[in-house]
């Protein structure tokens, strides 16, 4: 469609329809499909197509102008040198004044069969020279405009939904970023909807005056809000004095163009804010990004969505400045960005509330330690006191069962598990083995190397007694002075046996290394195993002591097993037994 447009500029704006149908030489080709734009241009521009119908019957389309703020829009329709229509249309008239209820310009053209109308425009406009013209059937218009005013209503809606909910929270906490935050949120959908012409439709079809001024006034106020609301959100003043002073030059001359807006004409005022709004955007920007390296709460969330928006603010900045095309990109790049942006703030805004509602509970909870006499029945402080008081009792709990020589489990631990495993045992008629180890002549190593070489002589022992156990469910624990007892559920006699030889074994061939000395030490083992019956674990628990003492009898780096379901296997020592020294 914008390829067959043919431009006139009147620079000099004296030409009539007249003097333009009869000019057939000064007429330039649209070059391209590209929208026809000029940028800003005090000459009026006249714009000529030509539309033939080839079909046999009548045929109806809309001719769509789709940019809203051309101030006047003059359109001449003629066959031959029949002027059928002409239609006097643009932003500084009333809404009323428009052949089609819309934002944009929109014709009803009608051509007879094998007709061909020639149309001209005359635009007219202090803001930037565009005509993007579009050939509409009139079902496709219908369907575009009902998705476009679904996807304009959830956009409007989503902006007014985000600025209520943070001007109600503005209106508890008293924070000056939120209110803000809100004037930023609403001057963007109010640009946007100025820009498009859905203002002039919907909210103020009679003011035509403030329709020219509504555009320079909500993007003033966007920039100016949006200036406070990073100064303030990102604490600015707290780490850079430079930035801001600078944030409240921008804020300050943003503002001031707000006012003047009402008296300056529309293309000052624009010509202000768009080198304005180039800085503001960047500069902004530069400031999220120091902020988030200074570590500023919410500050990553702040330039991502700052980023969104700044490339939708230069892609419309080009646009106007005839420096890009107009194309749905560019000329809704705002609207996109604004989009985003909303939705990127609200995470901020809500991670906000978030970090000021932990820094309040830790002023709660700080002031619960100073007063904590007069607020103990608090929920909250019982509940840190209550997983303190277990993680201590848990801590106590592992002090008190462990050997603080050896890191082994002692002997209150192990009587209690003991106890347990020979219980489940019996309950399910399980073998049940309780194995005692002892260093030979462990006396001789405290008399001949000290003391440190007897505790040095411990720990290795029973490093190497845990490197033989192969079962979670086996413990090993110091039972007492060179004593070890090692319990193996559900283990029978050839189990039993092999397990304490492999650990008479490793004992035996290892070195103990001390600073003073190297040397090598043996150990006997008494084992008692069977299923358990009447009686209890501390007779399985003497059976074992006696088995490890025959081990000492006979010769000492031996291991002796006492069966109690065969006890002729293996005669251990009476009770009355005397002990030899180990």
């Amino acid at each position: 469609m914008n390829e067959q447009v043919y431009f006139l500029e009147d620079a000099a704006d004296r030409l009539t329809i007249d003097a333009v149908r009869q000019d057939t030489a000064n007429w330039t080709k649209q070059q391209d499909s590209k929208a026809f734009n000029q940028g800003y241009s005090d000459s009026a521009w006249w714009l000529r197509l030509q539309l033939h119908n080839g079909n046999a019957t009548e045929v109806m389309r809309y001719l769509e102008l789709s940019y809203a703020v051309l101030d006047y829009v003059d359109v001449w329709i003629y066959s031959s040198d029949r002027l059928l229509e002409f239609y006097e249309m643009g932003d500084k008239l009333p809404f009323n004044s428009r052949p089609l209820e819309h934002r944009f310009f929109v014709l009803p053209v009608t051509w007879e069969a094998d007709q061909t109308l020639d149309i001209y425009l005359r635009v007219k406009t202090s803001t930037a020279v565009q005509a993007p013209l579009t050939l509409w059937d009139r079902d496709a218009f219908e369907r575009r405009e009902n998705q476009a005013n679904i996807a304009q209503g959830l956009y409007y809606g989503a902006m007014v939904v985000i600025a209520i909910y943070n001007f109600l929270i503005f209106i508890v906490v008293r924070d000056r970023s939120y209110l803000y935050y809100v004037a930023f949120v609403m001057s963007l959908p109010l640009f946007i909807a100025s820009m498009s012409g859905q203002a002039y439709h919907y909210l103020w079809p009679d003011a035509v005056l403030w329709n020219d001024h509504s555009i320079p006034f909500f993007l003033a106020m966007a920039f100016g809000s949006s200036a406070m609301f990073t100064r303030r959100f990102l604490q600015v003043k707290e780490w850079s004095r430079v930035l801001n002073v600078g944030l409240t030059m921008v804020a300050t001359v943003a503002f001031g163009t707000m006012l003047l807006s009402f008296v300056m004409p529309y293309r000052f005022s624009i010509h202000v804010l768009v080198p304005l709004g180039l800085f503001a955007c960047v500069f902004d920007m530069i400031v999220g990004g120091l902020s988030w390296y200074k570590g500023v709460n919410n500050a990553r969330f702040y330039v991502i969505a700052w980023l969104m928006f700044l490339g939708g603010g230069v892609l419309l900045a080009l646009n106007k400045l005839g420096i890009l095309p107009q194309n749905f990109i560019t000329e809704y790049s705002v609207q996109i960005g604004s989009v985003l942006e909303a939705v990127l703030l609200s995470f901020a805004m809500a991670e906000r509330i978030n970090v000021e509602r932990r820094l309040r509970f830790a002023a709660q909870d700080e002031a619960l330690k100073v007063t904590r006499r007069l607020n103990e029945q608090l929920e909250e402080r019982v509940r840190e006191r209550t997983l303190e008081l277990e993680k201590l009792n848990a801590r106590l709990e592992e002090m008190s069962n462990t050997d603080q020589l050896t890191n082994l489990k002692n002997r209150r631990y192990l009587e209690h598990v003991m106890q347990e495993e020979w219980a489940r045992c019996k309950r399910y008629e399980r073998d049940f083995a309780i194995m005692m180890l002892d260093v030979d002549f462990f006396k001789k190593v405290n008399d001949q190397y000290g003391h440190p070489a007897g505790d040095a002589c411990l720990k290795r022992v029973a490093e190497l007694v845990n490197q033989c156990i192969r079962w979670p469910s086996d413990q090993l624990a110091r039972y007492g002075g060179e004593e070890f007892c090692l319990i193996l559920p559900e283990t029978g006699e050839e189990g039993a046996r092999v397990v304490a030889e492999r650990i008479r074994v490793a004992v035996e061939g290892d070195v103990i290394e001390t600073d003073s000395a190297s040397f090598g030490v043996t150990i006997s083992v008494g084992v008692c195993v069977g299923k358990p019956k009447a009686g209890s674990v501390e007779d399985m628990l003497k059976s074992a002591d006696l088995a490890l003492y025959q081990s000492k009898e006979r010769g000492r780096n031996k291991v002796t097993l006492y069966n109690q379901d065969k006890p002729a296997a293996v005669a251990p020592l009476p009770l009355g037994a005397a002990k030899t020294d180990k």
